[in-house]
């Protein structure tokens, strides 16, 4: 009788270890799922968020119209890019912590102030409110802007590092592109190239 008690345990035991054994390798095959997830997203984050280093001047050979709304992270206030109508218009993706942002900073502004005929909008990346008011108020800056924290308005633009300036012309189609941190006369060649097209 104990013999048959016992090869009847054995018997529910073996009958009940494969599920266990799927459930533990499902969990593995999730695990390894997910770590993989992680290291993608934070690989991209890493390429979105990096330092391109020299700027690096990208026609378009089939420019695409873009659209985009937000909250400007200074005034609170809405911002549409769909407001200038008619108007070239220049898009700066930055951020507080960006080296290049910085570098590029002095003469964005000086930029703006000179080319009232195109409209200026930053999208402030991966940052936080505070960081880009200290920002504004650092550099003088005045221009219009939208938070972007989570990086979709900038991923939708098709960004590949920080800072990236978009030149948008009148029916706002990406022209031009400078990829890295630029100076004034490098501002000025999108402009152009935006106000040709």
């Amino acid at each position: 009788m104990n013999q048959r008690k016992a090869r009847e345990q054995r018997r529910q035991a073996a009958a009940a270890a494969p599920p266990a054994r799927q459930s533990r390798g499902r969990s593995i095959l999730l695990a390894v799922v997910g770590t993989v997830a992680v290291a993608t997203l934070v690989t991209v984050g890493v390429i979105a968020a990096r330092n391109t280093g020299p700027a690096q001047a990208v026609g378009l050979s089939d420019a695409r119209s873009v659209s985009f709304t937000g909250v400007d992270p200074v005034t609170g206030k809405d911002v549409a890019l769909a407001d200038y109508a008619g108007k070239p218009v220049v898009i700066n993706v930055w951020g507080s912590w960006c080296e290049g942002c910085e570098a590029e900073a002095a003469d964005l502004q000086t930029f703006v102030e000179r080319h009232p005929e195109a409209q200026m909008i930053g999208v402030d990346l991966q940052d936080s409110k505070d960081a880009a008011k200290a920002f504004y108020v650092r550099h003088g800056w005045s221009h219009p802007g939208v938070f972007d924290p989570r990086g979709e308005i900038s991923g939708s633009l098709g960004i590949q590092g920080t800072p990236t300036t978009f030149f948008l012309d009148s029916k706002h189609r990406i022209v031009t592109q400078i990829v890295g941190a630029t100076d004034l006369e490098g501002f000025e060649r999108g402009l152009e190239a935006a106000l040709a097209s």
